[in-house]
């Protein structure tokens, strides 16, 4: 007897608007994210299977007769999966399940490579190689940060060392840019941040798995840009700092662990050598605090669209940086980041 089964699924298509022609005008982030879901990804789950562990990294995905842009995605939400709420930002429970996956995904990568040789370039490259994307959602964010700054509390103490950090935005970005053969590099998902990140719960609310999404910016390089992005975008403020070197422990304790069950053939990196890459990184750091932060702590409203960041809108901007959620992270953060060094 035949049965028929519901299955919810997602089609994700560009958005219409000047902002999403230029962009894919530069990177068709669609081949890309389908690329990584059909053929990547898989791929690194294969590796655990093979192993004897199951690790799952995101939804499944599908082809269909369609033009080129377009990702079809199964609907986790009937699985119970949900996004955090990013406003609050991430506990140390959260944190450290989104910090596992990365390990797993960072240890797969590196392993891959090491065995069958590099990735594609379409999966290596990252959205902030384009100096046009890296002036737009980067530059210009670091510059009207500097319009504002003196409204938050302490700024006297970090105020001249901000200023000469923010003419070094294209110079950060280059070494990032640049993966060190001599470093521990792997594939970056390259925005791992809460709303790209979803949580499975079980009817009791306990935490049972993480998952990836909007797979579209994958780069190749250090693992400091997985690591700075996502805990100082997502992290909730009573962690961020207090909790980060713990984070950072346990993130390379998963690292390890999961390189030697794959059988990375290479020098398994130290703690001091991640801790090393954050300090030569920490640049980074500044800007995704600088940037990507102000977007994730905004209050939802109609202006955040993709194309009022492009035009450079400055009530939106103004927005961003006057609020009050933000103000408050990065009271905490400039001193944080000025006694580490990254604001030199």
């Amino acid at each position: 007897m035949w049965k028929l089964k519901t299955r919810a699924f997602m089609l994700k298509a560009p958005h219409q608007s000047e902002a999403y022609r230029q962009i894919l005008e530069e990177r068709d982030i669609f081949e890309i994210e389908r690329g990584m879901y059909l053929e990547v990804v898989p791929e690194m789950e294969q590796m655990y299977h093979k192993v004897g562990v199951e690790v799952k990294f995101g939804a499944e995905a599908y082809e269909i007769p369609a033009s080129d842009y377009y990702v079809l995605l199964e609907d986790l939400r009937p699985r119970g999966f949900r996004n955090a709420d990013r406003l609050r930002g991430l506990d140390q429970t959260h944190t450290e399940s989104v910090l596992r996956k990365f390990a797993q995904w960072h240890a797969a990568s590196a392993v891959r490579v090491n065995t069958k040789g590099p990735y594609d370039d379409k999966y290596t490259m990252g959205f902030f190689k384009n100096k046009h994307f890296a002036d737009v959602f980067l530059n210009r964010s670091v510059q009207t940060l500097k319009q504002y700054v003196h409204n938050y509390e302490g700024h006297e103490t970090y105020i001249n060392d901000l200023k000469k950090v923010s003419k070094k935005v294209y110079e950060i970005m280059d070494i990032l840019n640049d993966p060190k053969p001599d470093e521990f590099n792997a594939l970056n998902h390259g925005d791992g941040w809460s709303n790209n990140i979803m949580f499975q719960y079980n009817d009791e609310n306990e935490l049972l798995n993480t998952y990836f999404v909007d797979l579209q910016v994958p780069k190749w390089g250090t693992v400091a840009q997985d690591l700075y992005y996502f805990l100082i975008s997502s992290t909730s403020l009573d962690v961020k700092v207090s909790k980060f070197d713990y984070f950072i422990w346990f993130y390379h304790s998963e690292l390890v662990k999961h390189l030697t069950l794959l059988n990375y053939s290479n020098p398994l990196p130290t703690l001091r050598s991640i801790h090393d890459a954050l300090n030569k990184y920490s640049g980074w750091a500044f800007i995704c605090s600088a940037s990507i932060l102000g977007f994730v702590l905004l209050d939802p409203s109609d202006d955040a669209s993709l194309d009022n960041v492009m035009a450079e809108d400055a009530s939106f901007k103004k927005s961003i940086f006057t609020n009050p959620r933000y103000r408050k992270h990065m009271e905490v953060l400039l001193p944080w980041l000025k006694h580490r060094g990254a604001l030199e």
